[in-house]
């Protein structure tokens, strides 16, 4: 039996019934009533006697649910030794990323990764230029886009970026919404500068609309989605960037070819010390949980 199933007969155990069962696990009578019977049905044994005052355990049921009760309590044992490890884990990372993936990747879990490793610091340098990873420049990074990875260091691709092209509301209002590609060259840009200008979504944005006027360029995704608030015009954005943007609307689908690999990479001689470990499976689990809510909301 699996404890899935003990813990049905362990909350019928200890509440009598199995509706305040039901409220202590979180799910309807019904479902317990099923569970029950699924359970004796593959046991071939009846674990509860049914009655009006409520659900009895038999000699077997009772069996079952001092069962899971060890095993709840092995659990826990296990959990709290758990917890003590990763309290005691201590050490310096040094993680670099660009401000766009740091601001809506990095720091909104910061908190959670603290609460379970309060002695381990994170050093964030944010930076559009690429750290040389494998010379130590930095112990981990969390890098979009594509390509080789260098001799001395592990990468581990995460969920692709999807970037389209946004506007504000203000602006749409008073020029409208490009909704093609082709609509684009009708309407003003703000544009990218610098490394940021190297990025494969400007030269597609460039391509589509050489003609068009750029009112503003930005070495900085946030000042990018500044000026694109301010209603300079359009321009591309990450949708996991732009989406969380209230005063910003997507002009039209994120196009397929500007869909943008996301790596966590790390130094090689140091992917096993136990505080790095803890960050990057930490990152990995929450980049993923984020990117699959933010496809789920789109």
């Amino acid at each position: 039996m699996q404890w899935n199933d003990l813990r049905y007969v362990l909350a019928v155990v200890r509440t009598g019934s199995a509706l305040r069962a039901a409220d202590s696990l979180g799910v309807n009578q019904a479902t317990v009533l099923r569970r029950l019977d699924a359970i004796e049905a593959a046991m071939g044994m009846q674990l509860f006697e049914r009655r009006q005052s409520g659900l009895r355990p038999t000699e077997a049921g009772r069996l079952a649910a001092d069962t899971a009760e060890r095993m709840e309590l092995e659990a826990k044992a296990f959990e709290n030794e758990l917890a003590a490890r990763r309290r005691a884990l201590a050490g310096t990372v040094r993680l670099t990323t660009s401000e766009g993936l740091a601001d809506r990747l990095v720091a909104p879990g910061m908190r959670a990764f603290h609460a379970l490793y309060p002695r381990v610091l994170v050093e964030l340098i944010t930076a559009n230029e690429r750290l040389d990873i494998a010379r130590g420049e930095a112990d981990v990074a969390l890098r979009a886009g594509s390509g080789p990875q260098p001799f001395g260091v592990v990468a581990r691709r995460l969920p692709d970026i999807d970037w389209t092209v946004y506007c504000s509301r203000s602006y749409a209002a008073e020029r409208g919404v490009p909704e093609s590609r082709e609509a684009i060259r009708e309407h003003d840009i703000v544009g990218l500068d610098g490394d940021m200008a190297q990025l494969r979504a400007w030269h597609w944005l460039a391509a589509l609309a050489p003609d068009a006027v750029v009112r503003f360029r930005s070495n900085s995704l946030v000042n990018l989605v500044s000026n694109l608030k301010a209603g300079l015009g359009v321009s591309v954005l990450p949708t996991l960037t732009g989406d969380a943007e209230p005063e910003l609307v997507r002009c039209f689908a994120p196009p397929l070819e500007l869909r943008a690999e996301l790596w966590l990479i790390v130094r090689e001689e140091i992917r096993a010390l136990p505080h790095v470990r803890a960050l990057t499976d930490f990152l990995a689990s929450y980049v993923r949980e984020i990117m699959s809510s933010t496809a789920q909301a789109s």
